[in-house]
């Protein structure tokens, strides 16, 4: 086993995980294809829910299980039909996702149709009809084109490693080795934003699953043995991540999570890969999408789902850039605490509780809601493409301590808001099959409809078997800013559920430009509650607890007394970054009670060796209390930031991520770091000469570290600067006129830019430890 995980799992364990033996892959891909008959009387006549990956998809599983090759010219034909194949096009060489749409809508459908294509021409192309081989061939050569000009960020993971694993088997099956080498560069660029800042799209029920899948393909069928190694380490990783977060309790990831496709559940695409691994018992699952997990050859080790059977313990993890973008998981036996410190994205779960039941049971989880949807059923649209169960996106912010989270969000008025909806709520969902309610004092039947009101100062608690949740409210303010009114509420759904919300008023036509809607909550859980006496105490203590809160236009905060210590959250307007946070954030990209397992998995690849080789490959920049210069390219330089020329920067080079100006992108794949000695411990200021032509292209994100310890992390806001010009460095806040103070130790600092915005330059720094001194003017 794993030497980083040893310390962590071999130990005795007191409870058992189910398990079950395995699929043989043929019945998985027998399975695969017998579900896809639907998806054959649809190509027979296309209609609006034909879809050109379950063509492809449906076309692997008859190719796997050895079916019905004269359907494949046909499945091929139909999916010919929806490519773009107009040169002039965005979209050339890419599919309309649905029969219906009148043009490419999802750029992410030439991948989910090439995962399945690249592996039907590298494994069957002999076997198949010649008039399917030859429809198969002219749809990948445009295809090809359809992924190079796919450019997926780095940290939209799964879509990421998909476009990646299609470039190289793509380009190895058609003998079109620069193709490969570009999927292999792009696998690179994914591994090393994992390295960098987690996965982003984390704990996802939904996109672990289509992650797997990819990494699965890598390593099963690409040719170089670095890209099959590569895809194992992140096999490894996913695997270690998904037993780490792994409640026994109801069989499923625990958690707070990015991407949730089932609030109440938290269930996806997952259990596929589950269920082919062994972890899931139970029926067959995935329909013709099973096919990938019957492909994939590496499997976890039976000894990894042990992790899940330690108790307690804690995960840690970044999932992003901001120092705040990171989690917390809390397991015991009989529940579990989670809280993100930010919103990813419209279908996060930030702050959740995991209580023992069978896979339907409910978890408990927050939600920031605009549309009258606490329990995540009604689709919208989220494109001309997709409709999904979207919420809002308010800053939210969260710590943890052990059984403690604390949070805020704060409804900040125009994006935050959706038009046409007019409320704001704030929800924290909670299963209804438990023993029994509190409100207060109160003990609250749900056999029926209720709505009870809950004041201020006192909590919601639930009590089921050994475990206990309490949440409560210290304060939440409506869109004017009086006092919010919260609800333990009851409304007869048919989900198996109960919520406290807060509601936080209602507007009229267009979304408020500002609102002052925002609100505090604190969750306690308590385990091991073996008597009607220990759970009055722990209630009775949770309730008495002191809560210290502030909330007004300028401020909001939350601070509690935790069973192991203070939880602390304070933010300032206008509400993009914290200001304080208690304990700090994670910056371990998969930390199991204390160690950072994940970055110990990635550090055995090549990529991430040669990253760090050349982070120390370049002499030290020599720092002193007076100022010091020095040159952007002198540091190390990672794709897709690269050195350009420009005769007026100065020694005529410069460091950027290229971007048309105004064009909006970027990729927290690329950086350029810069060791610097440090002669004496101080405060000191840095400056940076820029140019910034545009609002989307003047920010990047910098990080610096000393000894390990991250010393600041967030965006370098620069403004438009149209001309080379000197900006302070504020990391984490607005453009200034003055540069942040950043506390340095002696000895070695690593100072490390990476894109937030493509387009943004950098041409040659400057620190001092002097407040009043400032760089000269000339180059």
């Amino acid at each position: 086993m794993r030497a980083a995980v040893v310390g962590v799992v071999a130990v005795l364990f007191s409870l058992r995980v189910g398990a079950a033996d395995p699929p043989p892959p043929s019945a998985v891909f027998e399975y695969a294809a017998k579900a896809g008959e639907v998806t054959w009387r649809r190509a027979q006549h296309p209609t609006s829910e034909t879809s050109s990956r379950e063509m492809f998809t449906y076309a692997l599983a008859l190719c796997q299980a050895g079916r019905h090759p004269e359907r494949l010219q046909k499945l091929f034909e139909v999916g010919r039909q929806m490519q773009d194949r107009d040169p002039r096009s965005k979209g050339y060489g890419n599919f309309r996702w649905s029969w219906k749409d009148s043009a490419v809508l999802d750029f992410n459908a030439v991948d989910f149709s090439m995962q399945a294509g690249a592996v039907i021409w590298l494994r069957h192309r002999d076997a198949m009809p010649a008039g399917a081989r030859e429809v198969l061939r002219d749809v990948l050569e445009y295809a090809v084109q359809g992924c190079l000009r796919h450019k997926v960020a780095p940290s939209y993971t799964n879509i990421a490693l998909m476009n990646a694993g299609n470039l190289i088997l793509l380009g190895e099956g058609l003998g079109k080795p620069e193709v490969a080498e570009e999927g292999y560069a792009r696998l690179d660029r994914a591994t090393l934003s994992i390295w960098e800042i987690g996965v982003h799209e984390y704990c996802s029920p939904t996109y672990y699953g289509v992650d797997l899948d990819d990494l699965g393909l890598i390593e099963a069928f690409c040719q170089r043995e670095r890209g099959r190694e590569q895809a194992r380490a992140l096999l490894e990783l996913f695997w270690t991540d998904i037993a780490a977060n792994w409640f026994p309790g109801s069989q499923r990831l625990g958690g707070t999570r990015s991407r949730d496709y089932d609030y109440v559940r938290g269930q996806g695409s997952l259990d596929t890969q589950l269920w082919a691994s062994g972890w899931l018992a139970g029926p067959e699952r995935g329909g013709i999408g099973a096919v990938y997990a019957g492909l994939t050859r590496w499997r976890p080790p039976t000894d990894l789902l042990q992790l899940s059977e330690k108790f307690p313990r804690v995960v840690k993890q970044r999932w992003g850039q901001a120092e705040r973008e990171s989690r917390t998981y809390y397991a015991m036996a009989d529940v579990a605490l989670s809280a993100s410190g930010g919103n990813y994205n419209t279908m996060d779960i930030p702050l959740s509780v995991d209580l023992p039941g069978d896979r339907e049971f409910p978890r408990c989880y927050f939600i920031p809601d605009g549309r009258h949807d606490p329990y995540g059923k009604v689709k919208i649209a989220e494109s001309a493409a997709h409709a999904k169960t979207l919420h809002l996106t308010p800053f939210f912010v969260a710590a943890q301590r052990k059984c403690d989270a604390a949070a805020v969000v704060v409804y900040r008025g125009g994006k935050d808001l959706v038009r046409g909806s007019g409320s704001i709520e704030s929800h924290f969902v909670m299963p209804r099959e438990v023993d029994a309610f509190w409100v207060g004092d109160r003990k609250v039947d749900v056999g029926r409809k209720v709505s009870v009101a809950v004041g201020a100062r006192e909590a919601v608690v639930l009590r089921k078997g050994t475990a206990a949740v309490g949440i409560r409210v210290p304060w939440a303010k409506k869109i004017e800013g009086s006092e919010a009114p919260v609800a333990f509420v009851y409304d007869g759904n048919e989900y198996g559920v109960v919520r406290l919300t807060v509601d936080h008023g209602n507007y009229a036509g267009e979304p408020p430009a500002r609102t002052d809607a925002a609100a505090a909550l604190w969750v306690r859980v308590g385990s091991g509650l073996k008597d009607d006496a220990a759970f009055e105490a722990w209630r009775k203590e949770f309730a008495g607890a002191p809560a210290e809160g502030a909330a007004d236009r300028n401020q909001v905060g939350i601070k509690v007394s935790g069973v192991d210590g203070p939880v602390e959250v304070v933010a300032a307007a206008p509400f993009t970054e914290v200001a304080a946070l208690e304990p700090a954030a994670s910056s371990a990209v998969l930390d199991i009670d204390g160690v950072d397992v994940g970055r110990d998995i990635l550090r055995r690849t090549d990529v991430i060796k040669e990253y760090l080789a050349g982070r120390t490959k370049y002499p030290p920049v020599k720092v002193g209390v007076k100022g010091t210069y020095w040159e952007a390219e002198d540091g190390w330089v990672v794709p897709p930031m690269r050195v350009d020329a420009d005769p007026a920067a100065s020694k005529g080079k410069y460091v950027w991520m290229p971007g048309e100006p105004g064009g909006k992108g970027g990729s927290v794949g690329g950086s350029v770091t810069w060791r610097l000695d440090v002669g004496k411990a101080g405060t000191y200021f840095v400056w940076g000469r820029v140019l910034s032509a545009t609002p989307s292209d003047d920010s990047f994100f910098a990080r610096i570290e000393a000894k390990g310890k991250v010393i600041r992390d967030g965006t370098w806001a620069l403004g438009v600067h149209r001309e080379w010009a000197w900006v302070p460095v504020g990391v984490g806040e607005a453009a200034a006129k003055v540069p942040a103070p950043i506390d340095l130790p002696a000895g070695e600092v690593t100072f490390e830019l990476r894109t937030r915005e493509d387009g943004t330059k950098i041409d040659r720094l400057f620190i001092t430890g002097e407040a009043g001194e400032r760089p000269a003017d000339s180059r």
